[in-house]
């Protein structure tokens, strides 16, 4: 009786507690975990990329202590010291470093394992930091679970950013805003193919490159001269004499500084979605300047494909009538109608989005059916290029 009478004061105790409305993690009122750091955390320390895979830190911890014979699971969790002392938004580590079996308990951080969860840091700066390290002991599941964690050690150092690196491209006379038009590069270590599609109006125009943290507190000012940069503030500045949709690349490498600014009249889908055999011809887009997007419904052959070309057509852009008994509704052109082709999207490994691609037979976009067929659906298609190298697309298929 005496036995029952102590099981369920225990379970009524549990109750009570796992009730605690005030508390984000219920933590077990035992001994806390004793977190301890070898001799490879040295601070404050300066991490880059060329040392990624040496070892930055090994941390180890005694087994945890429930009061209870238990199982716990352990993570590491990080935090800025200074910004978020409470450790109110850290970021949660179960990487591949953090070993953990009935003998050990022990994690081993890479250079760029670190480096990349001080980027996830919402204060993350490129400057030095301190850091805080605690282990997270979690015994139970669910809402249920109960938590411990270590006391913290704090480590000095400087990360570098992993960011895309950004281009300002500013007009003279007009100070650098959030909406400003941007270029962006593909990874933050590639600095040979910044690019982004922007509207322009008539003037003078320089690009303005920031810190690797995205910083103009003092930024690298580049003009340019018959497409070769300039550096410093007294560089020739960019003109642009007509206002108009233009792709803008840059190329930072040193000794081959080189941009271009390139004018597109519209978006146009092409492919033999659009007319068999005749997949060089395109369909025109429209652009909506509310939505920042380009914008088209049209008559489509099911199981064909298509990908997106921004085109700078001369003369008008005239649509000939259907010709029977095809019904062909879209492409060819009239005569008089010319076109210079400046860019080519196609389909990437993510779904809806896209990327440069000219190359033939890759990344073209597949609609749903059969192409032997010859069957059409009509499709509403939405275009969006206002993010540098984040470009996307919507495929609505219509009644």
């Amino acid at each position: 009786m005496n036995t029952i009478f102590k099981i369920t004061i225990f379970v009524f105790s549990l109750i009570i507690f796992g009730s605690c409305e005030n508390d984000k993690d219920p933590v077990v009122s035992k001994n806390g975990v004793l977190l301890r750091k070898d001799q490879t955390i040295v601070t404050p320390t300066i991490l880059t990329q060329d040392i990624n895979t040496t070892v930055f830190a090994k941390l180890n911890w005694d087994k945890t202590d429930n009061g209870v014979t238990s199982v716990s699971t352990y993570s590491i969790i990080i935090s800025d010291h200074d910004a978020d002392p409470n450790f109110e938004n850290p970021i949660e580590y179960n990487g591949l470093g953090l070993e953990v079996s009935p003998e050990s308990r022990i994690c081993t951080f890479s250079v760029k394992e670190f480096n990349d969860n001080m980027n996830k840091l919402a204060t993350f700066k490129c400057s030095e930091m301190n850091i805080d390290i605690r282990v997270k002991s979690k015994l139970g599941i669910a809402e249920n679970a109960l938590y411990q964690y270590s006391n913290p050690i704090t480590v000095a150092v400087t990360g570098y950013s992993t960011r895309q690196p950004i281009i300002a491209f500013v007009k003279d006379g007009e100070i650098r805003t959030d909406s400003t038009p941007t270029i962006v590069s593909s990874s933050f270590d590639i600095i040979n193919d910044y690019q982004g599609y922007m509207y322009l109006e008539p003037g003078n125009y320089k690009f303005y490159q920031p810190d690797a943290c995205g910083s103009y507190d003092s930024p690298t000012i580049y003009g340019g001269n018959s497409g070769v940069l300039e550096v410093g503030n007294t560089a020739t500045s960019i003109v642009i004499a007509t206002s108009g949709h233009y792709l803008v690349k840059a190329d930072l490498t040193t000794g081959n500084q080189t941009y271009s600014v390139k004018n597109f009249t519209t978006f146009g889908i092409f492919g033999k979605a659009t007319r068999p055999a005749l997949d060089g011809n395109q369909v025109p887009m429209t652009y909506d300047s509310a939505s920042k997007t380009w914008k088209l419904t049209v008559e489509l052959r099911n199981g064909n494909k298509f990908k997106f070309k921004s085109n700078l057509w001369t003369g008008n852009i005239i649509t000939p009538n259907p010709t029977p008994p095809l019904n062909i509704q879209y492409p060819p052109y009239a005569p008089g109608t010319s076109t210079s082709s400046v860019s080519i999207l196609g389909k990437t490994d993510v779904p809806f989005v896209l990327n440069e691609n000219n190359i033939s037979g890759s990344g073209d976009i597949t609609l749903p059916g059969v192409a032997a067929d010859n069957t059409r659906s009509t499709y509403e298609i939405i275009l969006d290029v206002s993010k540098p190298r984040n470009y996307t697309y919507k495929l609505t298929l219509l009644p």
